[in-house]
């Protein structure tokens, strides 16, 4: 029901009223009343308590007031309070900064308006002292409010004091500018906003709340004019990402602006990939960057979620002259956008930024009609282009646990893109994921595969909420939906789990997981497992490198293929050595190792071994076949560098070994380097992820392969 006051009158009523009686205390001779929180601020509701200081001179304590606050506790008004000096107000600060930001706006209320005044000197000098030696644990208690409390710009129970864009924010921003370190940002509309928002929901919810949940909202919506909830939640969403804005624009100017420990220190410049380096920790564009080259974009960004190193704002500057990608993205384009879809910790980040600065709806351009919109189920707790991202986010953790985790980071980020049109969202949704497989020149086969795990996102829990999961109709019924697929059946169940797991708590039930898992594994047991074919090389030279044609606008290669031969499998560490040192990544490999039973690969030896490569050049130089050459016959490069930790599982199917872990620099040359004898291998890494499979000669010991295997790829 609406309320005839308005919510700045409701808020002004409930200021003087509480004025009205702090001016019935009986103040001790030259002391003071001043008012911190909500009532110094001039934000109070109906509902809200009142935080007081009883401000004394020093060296004189008032006595008498175990009744002093009687007058506010007989008119039922929760009361905050504590008797304070100047000195010790200021001390407070000192003690505990981030705690003590309610006392910079601390506003007189009756009494000594000189002692009011003076205290609010002395906090604020030596706030600006603490701020420069504390600036990190300020910022640190911040983002743990926004761990805690979520985004305002992306809940569907938004919390509007304590959420990433709230009120608090725009304390936190005030607070940096009465420490001098950056400008007051203009923000009182959106602020307004806010207060208008809290304040209804206060009147509707007869307490104090700070966290809207729809129930309340359709009822604030009519108190502020809008046409429903979701039309305040645009608008909600709009004020709070300004807020969010101006914080980190604040943040960052306020940390400029801190001393440097060492102006002295000449910042190193790493390259990471083509025209992309790491300087001081952050990612930025190469001295002479191609800024030509359409696919730059995606280069940065994915190297910032594989590295988890954040890009420098002069870098977006930089990348907004880069033209669009065609229709049609070159296969390395493609790569990087898996790469950017593969960080459980950091593509959420990348995707925001890349969305702020105009680059994601370019790329995706469904992305405009689910940005801050609503999802109509009420059991979510994020918008759907949030929950589209922590869902791709949840599939990047189980990236070892499937065996084609691009598709399955495809399928996660367009699986609800398709609501808000009127119609099915899974079928809308199948349409545009055809679409962008389209875009990323995917095969028929795998184009059909995220079409289906698009279209049948919700089968599993209907069949597990209607049938017995063990019944002979609920296995039909899947596996028609999976068109008795092993592939799609797997990462059907894969997706269903991140889907569930990133729409609330409690929605991934015992029911829901037992169901999911009992009715995939009984269709499993209906599909035949199949074992992979080995590699076929032949006329593979001893040594050899040729450039690699792509559809690059750019018109430059930095893809090659790489032959070798040799006698024996150890032996090609040497020249996965020298590609390790030249910084170039293994994007897919085939090894055969034949013996004198069948067709020796050399002369004189019983064992031959023939390898062929795809390899990515990530430093953007030329490839050059005779220096390749000569490299390797110099013998520099004979040992792999050191391997980073990663994640690592293995399967078995007889002699077959898969095992899949993180892409990264010399992975492939330190898992062959513990692997028994084997007669074949095969590498590809989708989605960022290593798949090798190999069939191993009989005669090895499978627990120990295990162990080596884990502790070289898990322990580096």
């Amino acid at each position: 029901m609406p309320f005839s006051a308005t919510p700045a009158d409701i808020r002004e009523r409930a200021c003087e009223q509480a004025l009205a009686v702090i001016s019935q205390l009986q103040i001790p001779p030259s002391c003071a009343i001043a008012a911190t929180g909500s009532l110094a601020r001039r934000e109070m509701t109906s509902y809200s308590d009142i935080d007081l200081i009883l401000l004394h001179p020093e060296g004189s304590i008032p006595s008498g007031l175990e009744h002093f606050w009687y007058p506010i506790w007989d008119a039922k008004i929760r009361l905050d309070y504590t008797v304070r000096t100047p000195k010790e107000c200021a001390d407070m600060i000192s003690a505990e900064p981030t705690a003590a930001l309610a006392l910079l706006d601390i506003s007189h209320c009756s009494g000594d308006p000189q002692l009011t005044a003076t205290t609010r000197g002395v906090v604020l000098e030596q706030w600006r002292r603490e701020l420069k030696k504390n600036f990190n644990d300020v910022t640190d208690t911040a983002i743990a409010r926004w761990n805690r409390s979520g985004s305002v710009v992306d809940m569907t129970h938004p919390d509007l004091k304590h959420g990433r864009g709230g009120l608090r924010d725009i304390e936190l921003i005030r607070a940096l500018a009465l420490g001098n370190l950056c400008d007051k940002r203009p923000l009182s509309e959106e602020r307004q906003l806010l207060l208008n928002i809290r304040t209804m929901l206060h009147q509707h919810a007869g307490r104090a709340r700070d966290v809207l949940d729809p129930e309340f909202a359709v009822d604030v919506a009519l108190d502020l004019g809008c046409e429903d909830r979701y039309d305040l939640s645009r608008s909600l969403a709009k004020a709070a990402r300004t807020i969010d804005d101006a914080t980190n624009a604040a943040l960052s100017t306020a940390r400029n602006l801190l001393p440097r420990r060492s102006s002295v220190r000449k910042a190193v410049r790493r390259p990471v990939d083509i025209d992309v380096v790491e300087v001081d920790g952050t990612l930025a564009l190469s001295r002479t960057p191609n800024l030509e080259d359409p696919s730059l974009v995606l280069r940065v960004a994915a190297a910032s979620a594989r590295t988890g190193m954040t890009i420098s704002e002069s870098t977006w500057k930089q990348l907004e002259t880069v033209p669009s990608m065609p229709p049609t993205w070159p296969s390395a384009a493609a790569s990087n956008f898996f790469a950017l879809l593969s960080s459980s910790v950091h593509s959420q980040r990348v995707i925001r930024e890349l969305d702020e600065h105009g680059f994601w709806s370019v790329m995706i351009p469904q992305w405009e009609h689910i940005r801050g919109r609503m999802p109509r189920e009420s059991v979510h707790i994020h918008t759907i282009d949030v929950h589209s991202m922590v869902v791709t986010a949840n599939c990047a953790a189980q990236s070892i646990r499937v065996a084609r985790p691009d598709l399955l980071f495809l399928a996660a980020l367009f699986h609800d893109i398709g609501k808000g049109y009127g119609r099915r969202h899974e079928e809308v949704g199948a349409e545009f994921v055809v679409d962008m497989a389209t875009t990323l020149r995917l095969n028929p086969s795998d184009t059909q595969i995220v079409e289906t795990l698009v279209a049948q996102h919700t089968i599993i829990p209907h069949i597990v909420g209607r049938y017995n999961p063990t019944s002979t109709e609920a296995i039909d019924k899947l596996l028609d939906a999976v068109n008795y697929d092993l592939l799609t059946l797997d990462l059907l169940e894969a997706l269903v789990e991140a889907d569930a797991q990133g729409t609330a708590p409690g929605v991934w039930s015992a029911v829901l997981r037992y169901g999911t898992r009992e009715l995939c594994a009984q269709a499993r047991q209906r599909l035949t497992a199949i074992v992979p074919n080995p590699p076929s090389l032949s006329a593979v030279s001893p040594l050899s490198l040729t450039v690699v044609k792509d559809t690059l606008p750019t018109g430059k290669n930095y893809a090659a293929e790489v032959e070798w031969s040799g006698d024996y499998v150890r032996e090609i560490v040497r020249v996965l050595a020298l590609i390790a040192a030249k910084e170039w990544n293994i994007e897919s490999a085939e090894i055969v190792v034949t013996s004198s039973d069948d067709e020796p690969a050399s002369e004189n030896g019983s064992v031959g071994v023939s390898t062929r490569m795809r390899v990515y050049n990530r430093l953007g130089t030329r490839f050059d076949s005779a220096e390749f050459e000569q490299a390797y016959k110099s013998g520099v490069y004979s040992s792999l560098p050191p391997l980073d930790r990663g994640k690592c599982a293995s399967f078995w199917v007889g002699n077959i070994l898969e095992v899949r872990t993180t892409d990264r620099r010399a992975a492939l040359g330190h898992l062959l380097g513990v692997l028994p004898d084997l007669k074949w291998a095969r590498m590809s890494n989708p989605g960022a992820t290593m798949i090798v499979q190999c069939e191993l000669k009989d005669g090895f010991d499978r627990s120990k392969v295990e162990r080596d295997v884990t502790r070289v790829l898990t322990n580096g």
